[in-house]
This record gives structure tokens, sequence and C-alpha cells, in this order.
């Protein structure tokens, strides 16, 4: 049995810990957050099939392989997608694929320069160097959305007379010899919505039957199972998990890997606080009856 001094501290400490300020919950969450992104630690992760899928695609590819890869996502998705596009890309241009990247995005062109810069900058600490215009090309934005991916299947060279950087598309060595789907080898989209994933299997793959991957954010990832399902899309990412995944298979951690880390803490904590907050309101009732 408590005493009554005793029993009244251990009331009070109920009452503090079911009245605490939210902030420090919020601080618990930042400082969660701050400490499993900078630890060198990886959580068991295990490849969903569509991951793998992506995965083998990519891989299965032959040098000079021509890839449309259509980024179509801003800076306010980039937590989820920029981690797919990376390790996409930087799969791609180690096979030695031409990657050819659009978007249907007014706000995804910088994204592009942005990941070429980022892979182009790791290969080139390998020793391996690529040539804009040669092996890779920005596109750049297309307007239009279902139009356009209509336009794009039937010719790339019409549908963006120039490249991003002003280049005629029609004097580039990347792409000569090949114009519209039918000569594509493979075709990825990463997107955050309408126009996206769904859009380019409607609007192309169904049409041209090449073979198509997807990088989407978690939200959209539910609406591309029917697709998968059929075979209209041999595999995709879905948002940070699905990252997390194609980094494991790539045997490269990244951002998404540390991503997953921080969620995992930060749920494991939010758990904690919600099984404490119970026990502790649990304890009080008790008390008060008594």
């Amino acid at each position: 049995m408590m005493g009554s001094g005793q029993q009244s501290r251990y009331q009070r400490f109920l009452e503090a810990f079911v009245a605490l300020d939210r902030r420090w919950i919020f601080l618990s969450v930042g400082l969660i957050a701050i400490i499993f992104m900078n630890i060198d630690m990886s959580l068991p992760i295990t490849p969903s099939d569509q991951s793998t899928e992506v995965y083998h695609t990519i891989e299965s590819l032959k040098p000079g392989a021509i890839v449309h890869m259509s980024i179509d996502y801003g800076p306010g998705s980039e937590a989820e997608l920029w981690p797919q596009h990376v390790a996409m890309l930087r799969q791609l241009l180690r096979k030695g694929a031409k990657v050819v990247c659009s978007s249907l995005w007014t706000d995804a062109p910088p994204m592009i320069e942005k990941g070429f810069e980022t892979v182009l900058g790791e290969l080139q600490k390998e020793g391996i160097t690529k040539q804009r215009g040669v092996d890779y090309a920005n596109l750049g934005f297309k307007a239009g959305d279902r139009v356009a991916i209509a336009s794009i299947g039937t010719s790339f060279r019409q549908t963006f007379p120039t490249d991003s950087m002003g280049n005629p598309t029609s004097q580039l060595p990347i792409m000569r010899g090949w114009d519209n789907y039918r000569d594509v080898d493979l075709l990825i989209t990463i997107s955050v919505g309408d126009p996206g994933a769904v859009e380019y299997v409607q609007q192309a793959q169904s049409r041209y039957r090449m073979p198509m991957i997807a990088g989407v954010t978690a939200v959209i990832a539910p609406q591309l199972y029917p697709y998968y399902q059929s075979k209209n899309i041999r595999g995709f990412l879905g948002g940070l998990a699905g990252a997390a995944e194609y980094e494991k298979l790539v045997g490269e951690p990244g951002r998404a890997t540390k991503g997953m880390n921080v969620q995992s803490a930060v749920h494991v904590l939010i758990v904690l606080m919600v099984l404490l907050g119970n026990i502790a309101q649990y304890l009080l009732k008790r008390i008060a009856r008594s």
C-alpha cells in the first residue's frame, strides 16, 4: 500500500503525463528524425514482388537501349519520389541505356536536371562519363496531358522540336534512328498524380505494348495494382517504402532507407505514447474510484 503522500505524488505524475504539452511530443519526433537520419543503420527490408520486377526489368536492358523517362512531379513530392528517380536513373546509366527524359508537369523540368546532375556527379567519381545529347537528353515540358502522351507516342521529334537547352532534337545523336514508342525499349513514369502512370498506361502502353514500369507516391500506388496484375506494367515502386525496397535490391542504401528508419522510429514513439497515455488514464480512474 502507498502512503497518502506517495499516492499524491503518483497521481500528480499521472496527471502531468496525461496533460503533457503536445510541443514536447513534436520535439521528440524532431529529435528522433534528426538522430535516425544521421546514424548508419538499416532495418530489415523485404522487397515486394512489384519492386523486384522494376529492378529486373532495368537490369535486363542491353547497352544502348532507348528508355523514355517521364518525370511528372515537383518539389512538393520530392520526399517520396526523388529517391526512386535517382536510384532508377543511376541503374539505367550504369547499364549503358540511352535515357530520354521529358515531363507533363510544369514544375518538373528542374527535377530532371537535378537528377542528371546528381547521378552524373556520382558516376564521374566512378570513372563513368556520360555526354548530353549522346547518352542522355532532357526534352523539357510538354503541355496537353493525355493529348501530349498520344503525340509523344507518334513522334518524339515532332512533339519536342527542341530539347530543354534549345537544341534541335533532330540533330541530337541520341534521337537518331528512332522516333516513336514502337522504337522504345522501356517506358518509365515517375509521377504524383494526373497526368501520370495511369494515363501513360491508357494512352501509350496499351496502344504500343512496350515494356513499362512506374514510380508513384504511396497514395497513388493502389491504383496501379490492376495494371500490374494485367501485365500492362511490369512493376512499380510505391512511395518511400518502394524506394527503400529498390535501394535494397541495388545494394545502395540511401535517402529512402534512412527515411524508412525515421518512419519506423516515429511510429514506435507514437504507439508508445498512445499506450502509455491510455494506461495513465486507466490508473487515474482507479485512483478516483478508490
